[in-house]
């Protein structure tokens, strides 16, 4: 079990970004588009603005909410040995969610997703030991546009037997995934108790939550899924260009979302997700693999940690196109920053160029590079087996530890061993190929497409997922009319 050793603010400058974020919803407000939420919200307490749809919400209700909220919990899997209880002083993995394209393995060209690759994408993960938990990426694009997160979640249901976390369109499109996962786990009450879904939803920085938005809150609620809230300022654009000004916003945007939550849903499942890229001044684009987005990364994981919610922020971030150092140097830059200040998810495995795009290849690099951030994590165990006090005096000077039995009962606790990266001689690396880890990580991604199987459905309950794809067509169809 890790604790936090990277403290980059003082306790007193953190308290400054959390005061200033609830002066920000009592004195400025947010504004809330959606008429059953400035209903609920002005019953509570807030003060609202019908015209501006604008609500100021006093101290003293984002208090009340923030206690109201359940913090860490289980994300249930598909299958219940797959199922991740969230611990305090724990770090879990994920991939991103929400990627468009794929940078395609044989040509190394960025192509649109569909949804052959969703599935593969889906069994890679399932397969990779150091990923704790699935993120939905990427959106399969050789289906209806409107439709994609539907099919993306069919897809990965049938993939994967992780917790899946992802990023839906709308409310309504929600509704036919939870149906979806209902029929894979026995019901809407038996999801309830066992959500193997959790959702991302994100206000529109700075302050304005959108209808599509809240209706995603108040579902996830009434369902009992994690809603995950995601704010995601840009410094410099939708945010103020200091890191402390936007760390205020940011976290004024998620106590918001609290609120919302809990007003409409009194102990709905909530996590703490602040992501915080810059605006490069230059081109005009965010720039989601710059030194300080894993710097606000860490300083955002210190200002949430006082809620009692889990925390899931971004880690191996990268506006790189290709798999090259730039990647390599950015990604790890970001992800041990958060980590060592103690978020509880560190998500982004397998995204290129500022997460629009997914990679095979890179998913199974993150893969590695995690597990030797856990490892880090883990830290020294000092007791007296691991001092090991009579081995020394057993083996005394001039000998050797190697085979002795402590070595071999310590060394895979003890030490990471690469499954990925080289340690070999040069000539054994050059009689094996001389391979970089690319080439290495394209050799691992066939190996597990060709290898591992997941176990598939029950064919009752992929007929009443077809039942349902067959009424959100439907749906979509009239609607488009």
């Amino acid at each position: 079990m890790n604790s936090p050793v990277l403290h980059i603010m003082s306790d007193e400058d953190v308290g400054q970004i959390r005061s200033g974020s609830l002066g920000i919803l009592n004195d400025v407000g947010i504004v809330i588009h959606h008429e059953l939420a400035l209903r609920s919200l002005h019953e509570a307490g807030a003060t609202v603005d019908q015209r501006r749809q604008q609500v100021r919400i006093p101290q003293k209700l984002v208090q009340e909410c923030v206690k109201k909220a359940q913090g860490l919990t289980t994300l249930a899997g598909r299958c219940r040995g797959n199922d991740l209880r969230v611990q305090p002083g724990r770090t879990y993995t994920r991939c991103a969610s929400g990627s468009i394209y794929l940078i395609d393995s044989e040509t190394g060209t960025r192509r649109n997703a569909n949804s052959a690759d969703v599935e593969k994408f889906t069994r890679l993960q399932d397969a990779l030991e150091n990923l704790s938990l699935c993120g939905g990426s990427p959106y399969p694009s050789d289906v209806d546009q409107r439709m994609q997160d539907i099919y993306q979640i069919r897809i990965m249901l049938e993939n994967t037997r992780k917790h899946i976390r992802f990023q839906p369109f709308s409310g309504q499109s929600l509704d036919y995934i939870i149906r979806l996962a209902a029929a894979v786990v026995g019901g809407e009450e038996e999801l309830r108790k066992r959500p193997i879904l959790s959702c991302i939803t994100a206000p529109s920085s700075p302050l304005r939550y959108s209808r599509e938005q809240v209706d995603i809150i108040i579902r996830c609620g009434k369902y009992g899924l994690p809603a995950m809230l995601g704010s995601t300022p840009t410094m410099g654009a939708t945010g103020p260009v200091t890191l402390a000004g936007s760390l205020m916003l940011q976290n004024a945007e998620i106590l918001a979302g609290i609120v919302l939550s809990q007003v409409m849903n009194p102990g709905a499942p909530l996590s703490y997700g602040p992501r915080m890229p810059t605006m490069d001044m230059r081109t005009g684009l965010s720039a989601w693999g710059a030194v300080e987005f894993g710097l606000a990364a860490a300083t955002a994981v210190q200002v949430g940690q006082a809620y009692g919610l889990e925390i899931d922020t971004y880690g191996p971030s990268t506006d790189a196109k290709i798999l090259d150092e730039q990647a390599a140097i950015e990604r790890t830059f970001n992800a041990i920053l958060p980590a060592l200040a103690g978020a509880n998810i560190i998500n982004g495995a397998g995204v290129l160029e500022s997460i629009l795009s997914v990679s095979m290849e890179q998913l199974v690099i993150d893969n590695e590079m995690f597990g030797m951030l856990l490892r880090m994590l883990h830290g020294i165990n000092v007791d007296e087996a691991t001092l090991a006090r009579d081995v020394i005096r057993t083996v005394g000077p001039g000998g050797n530890y190697l085979a002795h039995p402590h070595t071999g009962k310590h060394l895979r606790a003890e030490h990471f061993l690469p499954g990925l990266f080289d340690r070999k001689t040069r000539a054994a690396w050059e009689k094996a190929g001389g391979k970089n880890v690319v080439t290495a990580s394209k050799e691992r991604v066939t190996r597990i497409l060709r290898e591992h199987e997941v176990p598939p459905l029950d064919k009752d309950v992929t007929r009443q997922m077809e039942s349902i794809l067959e009424d959100a067509k439907k749906h979509a169809i009239s609607s488009s009319k």
